[in-house]
Parts: C-alpha cells; sequence; structure tokens
C-alpha cells in the first residue's frame, strides 16, 4: 500500500517541527484554532469551544471573562450607535449604570422640601414668610397655606409662592381685618440653588402688627431635567 506523501514530509520535520509547535503560546493557539473553525464556516461554538468574532456563537451555560490586572471588556462603538444591546428586560444583578435616560443619580433622585412657620408678622410690605430651603433643579408641585390675623387697618392680607429670586403664582386672600385664610398650589420650575418661599402682606400698614400663623410649604419633584435645559 503507497504511502502518503504528507505523512512522509511530516515524518522528516521530526523534533524540529515539534518544538516550533510547543513554542507557541496558548493564547496564539487559541486564535489560530479560531481562525480555522472560522474559515470553516461554522456560525457558532459549542460550550468551551473558541468564541467566534463576528459569528453567532451560543453557549449552553454561562461564559465567564477575569481580568486580574485591570477592566475585563472594554466595548466601543461609534456615535450614536450603543456598544451593548440585551434581548429583554430582565433585572441585571449588580450593575451600577452611571446615567439612566441621560440623568444621573442625583436628578432621579426622589426629593422635595418643606418648611413650617408658627408666627411671623407681617406689614404692607410683603415678605417671605416660610420657605423649603435650597433644592435641586427641576419642576415642583407645590402647596403653601397661612392663616393671618390682620389687625385694624391693614385692609385685608395676601400670599404668593415664589421662585427665590424670580417670580411665582400669585394667590390672594383679601377681606376685612380678622382672621384670613390664604393656600396656594402651583408648579414651578425651580433653576440650580434655588428655593420656594411664600411670601404674605397686608395691603395696608395696620395700627397693630397683622401676624401669619402656621404658615407651611411643601415641595415635591414630579419632572427631573437634564441641567443644560435651566
Amino acid at each position: 500500500m503507497a504511502r502518503n506523501p504528507r505523512f512522509r514530509s511530516i515524518r522528516r520535520c521530526g523534533r524540529a517541527c515539534w518544538g516550533a509547535v510547543r513554542s507557541l503560546s496558548p493564547a496564539a493557539v487559541a486564535v489560530s484554532l479560531a481562525l480555522g473553525v472560522g474559515g470553516a464556516g461554522i456560525a457558532d461554538a459549542a460550550t468551551g469551544g473558541a468564541f467566534i468574532l463576528g459569528r453567532a456563537n451560543r453557549e449552553a451555560s454561562p461564559a465567564t471573562l477575569t481580568n486580574t490586572r485591570g477592566t475585563p471588556l472594554s466595548l466601543s462603538a461609534p456615535a450614536g450607535r450603543p456598544p451593548l444591546a440585551v434581548n429583554r428586560r430582565a433585572l441585571v444583578k449588580n450593575l451600577n449604570a452611571q446615567l439612566v435616560g441621560g440623568l444621573g443619580a442625583t436628578q432621579l433622585e426622589s426629593t422635595g422640601g418643606f418648611g413650617v412657620a408658627h408666627s411671623v408678622t407681617i406689614r404692607a410690605t410683603p415678605a417671605a414668610v416660610v420657605d423649603t430651603g435650597d433644592l435641586p433643579a427641576g419642576v415642583y408641585y407645590v402647596n403653601a397655606n397661612a392663616y393671618m390675623i390682620v389687625e385694624a387697618g391693614g385692609q385685608g392680607g395676601f400670599c404668593w409662592i415664589q421662585v427665590r429670586g424670580g417670580t411665582g403664582d400669585y394667590q390672594s386672600a383679601t377681606g376685612a381685618e380678622g382672621g384670613i385664610s390664604a393656600a396656594e398650589t402651583t408648579a414651578v420650575f425651580l433653576p440650580h440653588g434655588g428655593r420656594l418661599e411664600e411670601w404674605c402682606g397686608t395691603f395696608k400698614t395696620s395700627s397693630s402688627p397683622s401676624v401669619a400663623q402656621y404658615a407651611a410649604i411643601t415641595a415635591i419633584r414630579i419632572l427631573n431635567s437634564s441641567p443644560g435645559f435651566f
């Protein structure tokens, strides 16, 4: 029986060829196998096989990628293209994302403010009687109220919600001297470093100081926007 010429060539190569194969690193062997399999046209890799770039790869068990010196995986994509896609809406364990829909953690955080004042003197020159303190930027639903005791000559009182340094939704309560209730509700845009206040005053200067009792304001952020919005 005639021997295959290729077999005789391998025998003549002997130890020299075996030494060349042994000198290859495991990574080089893996890449070579992947390229060889890819060239053969196999579209997926079975569990334990090589991962073939540019082809559909399938696994029957989870694959783990570990790098003891740094980030195990870095993905890059052209502008406007996502670097990663998943096949369903499912919880990803331990995922810590920097942005969600373009918003950071401080913008997504549920927040608001509250303030209360038991007794504040009010006059014909309006002034803030209660405020929320400084709040993150956003759109807020605001409710404020005060019970005013207007002394003789004051000719009634009024209150409104105001963004510090801006204007607000004007709501008034008027009437003769005595007890007057004012309540205001509005939605406002709050800029960075702003606060929400309730301002109150009387229409005329009264003979004795008038008082806003139990003034309170509550603000709840209902919409978050990117910093460039304001």
